[in-house]
């Protein structure tokens, strides 16, 4: 015999205390009352029942409640050994961290709508192992893959625009970057999710997602912002007026969705593309998506699980409890039949 939660077993100490609180108090009850009433008529007003009764009723109540307490800690009795089958995929998310990301168009910028993403993505996730690789004009693994999501939360919450420091946004060697934070040995079961506004300014990304599919990592798109163009906010805003990026002629800066590139990129690397919008439609559907894909066998544990027994002893305490009404009311009905004769 063990016990789940033996630290319930310490209220056991209440039972002995509680008699004694009632104890006392009854006690003190029987001298208030001698002060004002005849012997004969106390002993007929504290003692209404047969002789014994009474303590038996009592001992019946505490008993229950120290088997309540007992069934509370969870009394376990024999035990069977359990195989547990861990099953999931290697995902890695690549996030852009450019600065066009804290163009305000998805509220409240795009950057924090895609970490809303990634966070609500690792949510519905189960035995994935899962993995950050920010990007911009350079790109590199910041959280090796791990089933601990709110290590990888913690990560993610600290990963803002200064995080790279070479500018622009190269989606090509952020491919290139997620594909070696994967287990190399691995042909399958392999998923790069990538989440940018996908606005290509070096590299050859369709090169490198077609590269993706061939070494089996499914690659899927998540576009954050809008098509039809926002100024990219930079520095503090002074006087009420933000300051906003200007190119070589002082102009400025209107950063837009490159939904089509993400298109193709998605198909080259033979998943799906979706557009980040104001609700959770999108995230249900890219959930679904990758939720079909096949997950490999991780690893079997052999567990020992112990079987609960407090059904017994809630048992127990329910038919006692339902024992002392039934037990006191026989003697008082008889104990009434008797004066009834006498007189």
């Amino acid at each position: 015999m063990r016990f789940a939660e033996p630290q319930f077993l310490n209220l056991l100490w209440l039972v002995p205390l509680l008699a004694a609180v009632i104890w006392l108090s009854a006690r003190h009850r029987k001298k208030l009352l001698s002060r004002f009433v005849g012997a004969g008529l106390l002993s007929r007003l504290a003692d209404p029942v047969l002789p014994g009764v009474r303590g038996f009723r009592m001992a019946l109540l505490f008993s229950a409640l120290a088997l309540l307490v007992v069934a509370l800690a969870r009394p376990q009795y024999g035990k069977e050994a359990v195989i547990v089958q861990r099953e999931g995929r290697d995902i890695v998310f690549l996030l852009d961290t450019s600065l066009s990301m804290l163009a305000d168009d998805i509220k409240p910028n795009r950057l924090s709508r895609a970490r809303f993403e990634i966070t609500s993505l690792l949510r519905r996730l189960e035995g994935d192992r899962v993995s950050l690789v920010p990007f911009a004009g350079d790109a590199f693994v910041l959280c090796p893959l791990t089933t601990d999501y709110s290590a990888l939360s913690l990560f993610l919450d600290g990963v803002d625009t200064d995080i790279i420091s070479e500018p622009g946004t190269n989606i090509a060697q952020a491919i290139k970057a997620g594909a070696e934070a994967f287990d190399q040995k691995e042909r399958e079961y392999r998923v790069m999710i990538l989440i940018t506004d996908g606005e290509q300014l070096e590299g050859d990304a369709l090169e490198a997602a077609r590269k993706l599919r061939e070494q089996g990592i499914r690659l899927y798109a998540i576009g954050i912002g809008t098509p039809d163009g926002v100024p990219i906010p930079v520095g503090e805003a002074r006087a009420g007026r933000a300051e906003y990026k200007r190119d070589a002629r002082g102009e400025v800066v209107m950063s837009r969705l490159g939904e089509p590139l993400l298109v193709e990129l998605a198909h080259a690397g033979g998943g799906d593309y979706y557009r980040a919008g104001r609700n959770a439609i999108e995230l249900e559907r890219i959930f679904e998506s990758i939720n079909q894909l096949e997950k490999r066998k991780i690893d079997a544990r052999e567990f020992t699980l112990f079987k609960d027994r407090y059904q017994w002893f809630l048992g127990l305490a329910l038919a006692l409890l339902l024992l002392e009404p039934l037990l006191v009311e026989t003697h008082r009905r008889k104990s009434d039949g008797m004066e009834e004769a006498v007189k």
